[in-house]
């Protein structure tokens, strides 16, 4: 049974808009440190950061209060999922490698994600049963998408790296990169732990798929591009640990991997028909 909670003086959209604003004073500020190189501004960025991820939490925790768990299927919902995972996978990777840098390339993904939650709507015109098989399944795509997108602005960020070595030029942006050593732990670091999210997300959403139509496998067009992505990554991650696939190599299809991912996530998610995969208020 459904059931909807209505908190006297907790509006969600109050909550969102706070959000939206701490990531991109967060994001305003890591974007400084590259220019003005003043590690106080990462101080402000990375507090900004932690203070948003807890609002970013409490507007997702209101939003199935008042709405139901359906409305994370919602545009509002999948945005305000979309920034708190990724502001999730920074705050884990940022603290545990120290990459000061990341936030200039991620905390403004959650900025725009929030600023566009901040508009859409969260009321679900469909009610279905999500149940706790059904958040793990959301919420762990939703980690798994993150951290690949981490692993591909990553990339980015060795390939730069790199270029300036080979060109020998030492600019203050370039003062800022971590080793290429460090980087590549980092980008392979980000796919397994994506991969890891994705699979338990996969078999989430089987056994959710059972629970609502009596079968595990359907063809539904979000389980085939899911398990094209999920084989995707395992061949990246097979070809870098046995196949020597490193370095450059690792980053392009990182990279690439990221476009499947968008393909999977605004083709299927945003632009198909009305299902329980689709994204529509």
């Amino acid at each position: 049974m459904l059931v909807r909670v209505i908190i006297p003086g907790m509006d969600v959209n109050v909550f969102v808009y706070t959000t939206a604003v701490l990531y991109t004073v967060s994001a305003l500020h890591y974007l400084l440190f590259l220019v003005l190189r003043k590690e106080k501004l990462v101080s402000i960025g990375l507090y900004s950061a932690r203070v948003g991820f807890l609002t970013n939490l409490l507007s997702c925790i209101l939003l199935v209060a008042s709405e139901g768990t359906e409305s994370l299927f919602t545009p509002k919902g999948a945005f305000l999922l979309l920034g708190i995972s990724i502001i999730s996978v920074f705050l884990y990777f940022s603290t545990k490698h120290k990459l000061s840098l990341s936030g200039a390339f991620l905390v403004p993904w959650s900025a725009v994600s929030l600023i566009v939650a901040s508009f859409v709507s969260g009321v679900p015109k469909d009610s279905f049963p999500v149940g706790s098989v059904g958040l793990v399944h959301i919420v762990t795509a939703f980690l798994g998408y993150s951290a690949f997108i981490f692993s591909a602005l990553m990339a980015v960020v060795y390939l730069i790296s790199e270029n300036h070595l080979k060109k020998k030029k030492f600019s203050v942006f370039f003062q800022k990169l971590p080793s290429l050593t460090l980087l590549e732990s980092v980008i392979y670091h980000s796919l397994t732990v994506g991969f890891m999210f994705i699979t338990v997300s996969m078999f989430a959403g089987a056994v959710w798929s059972e629970k609502l139509f009596g079968k595990y496998w359907m063809w539904h067009p979000k389980q085939v591009a899911t398990l094209i992505t999920w084989f995707f990554y395992a061949g990246v991650i097979h070809l870098y640990l046995y196949g020597n696939w490193r370095g450059k190599r690792l980053c392009y299809m990182s990279i690439f991997g990221a476009f499947v991912i968008l393909l999977n996530f605004i083709g299927v998610n945003f632009l198909s028909s009305k299902d329980v995969h689709s994204f529509k208020g």
